[in-house]
């Protein structure tokens, strides 16, 4: 018998009633029934509050996150990453609302503002009632705060078996994880063990690292690689960055398009500065100028054997022996002009390169400058065969040296006029040997001169154009869609611009 009088029965003992709506016991005809009150969330009225419309543009997440919820991969735990803005509680506050068939969603969004215990104390609310609501039971009694998160625990495996019975699977989404909205340790209440095929599917910021609460066994402490969600683009913008980004790709092979022709323009005046080193080389080789300095002697000798064959040839029939004085003072000038051409071809070297058709440097070929040569060389001719004739004739007749050996006795004022016109015909041969060969070989001169200011100019166009190619080279990669040649064209930029300061601090 009990204490109210009523005899003990143990029957019930055994029975287990956690999973009962209702519960009806008694005996010998006295009947007592209990029900508990059935859980339904509304917690998809407020998730239908912050969702959007129409979700845009998401195609590809949606099915990857259908995908993942549906499929049979070994990876429970799904983590998205996204920034402020980029649209991540629009996309599972769609899918929670939108779950691909067989799917049963519990979810939860951090709301922002609430201190770390709130967030963990409305978490277990919102959740603990989702899961219940699965298993159609009840919700715990007494329940106080050193228990509700044992039992939200427990409902994990709780609702995914009872999912699983009804072919169905279990998705928990959460939303908001990040110390932005002071959610992070809600990560130690996610469930480290998956049962009848439950998937979780994470929303945080980037560079979000799971609690160090976590079991060791905890799916999270495994260093799986996030998803990156993209920031939602609106179609005003999509076409306006697309607009840009025609704008960037055109100006950027404008520069690349430069940048190509500077190179060719580099190329090019590197070329012809190894073609003049190349010939700076060659034309001052000992042979090449000893093989120049051998061909003006050639050309000297030539010019100076033909006008010493036509002073013979004028004055040879009349006076050899004025042929003979003509011909020496022709050869004093050809020795001059010799001195003359063979420095000038010594320091040329392998530029100055004498041919037949060179001979006419020495010549005026206009028409009045060819008459003027052929009168003043005749009048030549006759001035120095008649200095040479006097000069003969006083010497046959007063005997000019011996005269100048005696004492007391000076020589005749005709010998003295005769002495000085050969003397000075002897200097007008030699000054118009010098003059002849300095006017040829000033052409040789300045072709050099041009090869030189055409050197000194390819140089500056290579230093320009080195100059183009950088400048194109560091705004095309500026313009890249890739931030290493970004980074790069910074890089460049910076150290440009750290040269440019040490030149310009560099002491004088």
């Amino acid at each position: 018998m009990g204490a109210s009088g009523q005899p003990e029965d143990d029957r019930s003992r055994d029975v287990d009633a956690r999973q009962a709506r209702g519960v009806q016991f008694g005996d010998h005809n006295v009947q007592y029934n209990s029900f508990g009150p059935v859980v339904r969330s509304a917690y998809l009225a407020e998730v239908d509050r912050i969702a959007p419309a129409d979700l845009r543009d998401r195609d590809d997440e949606l099915a990857r996150l259908a995908a993942f919820c549906t499929g049979d991969g070994p990876d429970g735990y799904l983590r998205w990453e996204a920034g402020r803005g980029a649209g991540m509680t629009a996309l599972l506050s769609w899918f929670v609302l939108h779950p691909p068939p067989g799917v049963r969603v519990v979810s939860y969004f951090v709301v922002a503002g609430r201190t770390e215990r709130e967030t963990r104390d409305a978490f277990v609310d919102v959740v603990l009632e989702q899961l219940v609501e699965l298993t159609d039971g009840s919700m715990p009694g007494h329940l106080t705060g050193s228990t509700r998160e044992a039992h939200l625990l427990g409902r994990y495996a709780d609702a995914a078996q009872a999912c699983e019975r009804r072919d169905e699977r279990l998705v928990l989404v959460v939303d908001g994880l990040d110390d932005r909205r002071n959610a992070t340790r809600v990560a130690t209440l996610l469930p480290d063990r998956l049962l009848g095929g439950m998937r979780v599917v994470l929303g945080t910021g980037f560079g979000w690292q799971a609690p160090a609460e976590l079991p060791v066994r905890h799916p999270l402490r495994q260093h799986s690689r996030p998803v990156v969600l993209a920031p939602f683009v609106t179609p005003d913008e999509r076409a306006r960055r697309q607009a840009q980004d025609a704008r960037r790709a055109d100006e950027r092979a404008r520069r690349e398009a430069e940048r190509r022709q500077a190179a060719d323009e580099r190329r090019a005046a590197q070329e012809q500065i190894d073609r003049w080193r190349s010939a700076e080389a060659d034309r001052s080789a000992p042979a090449a100028r000893a093989a120049a300095v051998r061909r003006a002697m050639v050309f000297v000798a030539g010019w100076t054997g033909l006008l010493v064959l036509v002073s013979c040839y004028a004055w040879g029939w009349s006076s050899p022996r004025v042929a003979g004085i003509l011909s020496l003072q022709l050869l004093a000038g050809g020795l001059a002009a010799a001195l003359v051409l063979g420095a000038t071809a010594f320091r040329l070297g392998g530029a100055y390169r004498a041919s037949p058709t060179s001979f006419a440097a020495w010549i005026d070929r206009s028409r009045y400058g060819l008459l003027l040569q052929l009168i003043t060389f005749s009048l030549f001719l006759m001035l120095a065969g008649a200095a040479a004739g006097d000069y003969l004739d006083a010497r046959d007749h007063h005997r000019l040296e011996q005269s100048l050996g005696r004492a007391g006795t000076w020589p005749s004022f005709a010998e003295v006029v005769a002495f000085m016109f050969l003397v000075l015909i002897t200097f007008g041969c030699v000054a118009a040997g010098v003059y002849l060969a300095g006017r040829s070989g000033r052409a040789w001169y300045e072709r050099h001169r041009e090869q030189e200011r055409a050197y000194r100019a390819a140089v500056d166009a290579l230093a320009a154009a080195t100059e183009r190619e950088e400048y194109a080279r560091m705004s095309v990669d500026g313009l890249s869609p890739q931030p290493a040649d970004r980074a790069r064209a910074y890089q460049g930029l910076m150290a440009r611009i750290a040269g440019q300061h040490h030149r310009r601090q560099r002491p004088r």
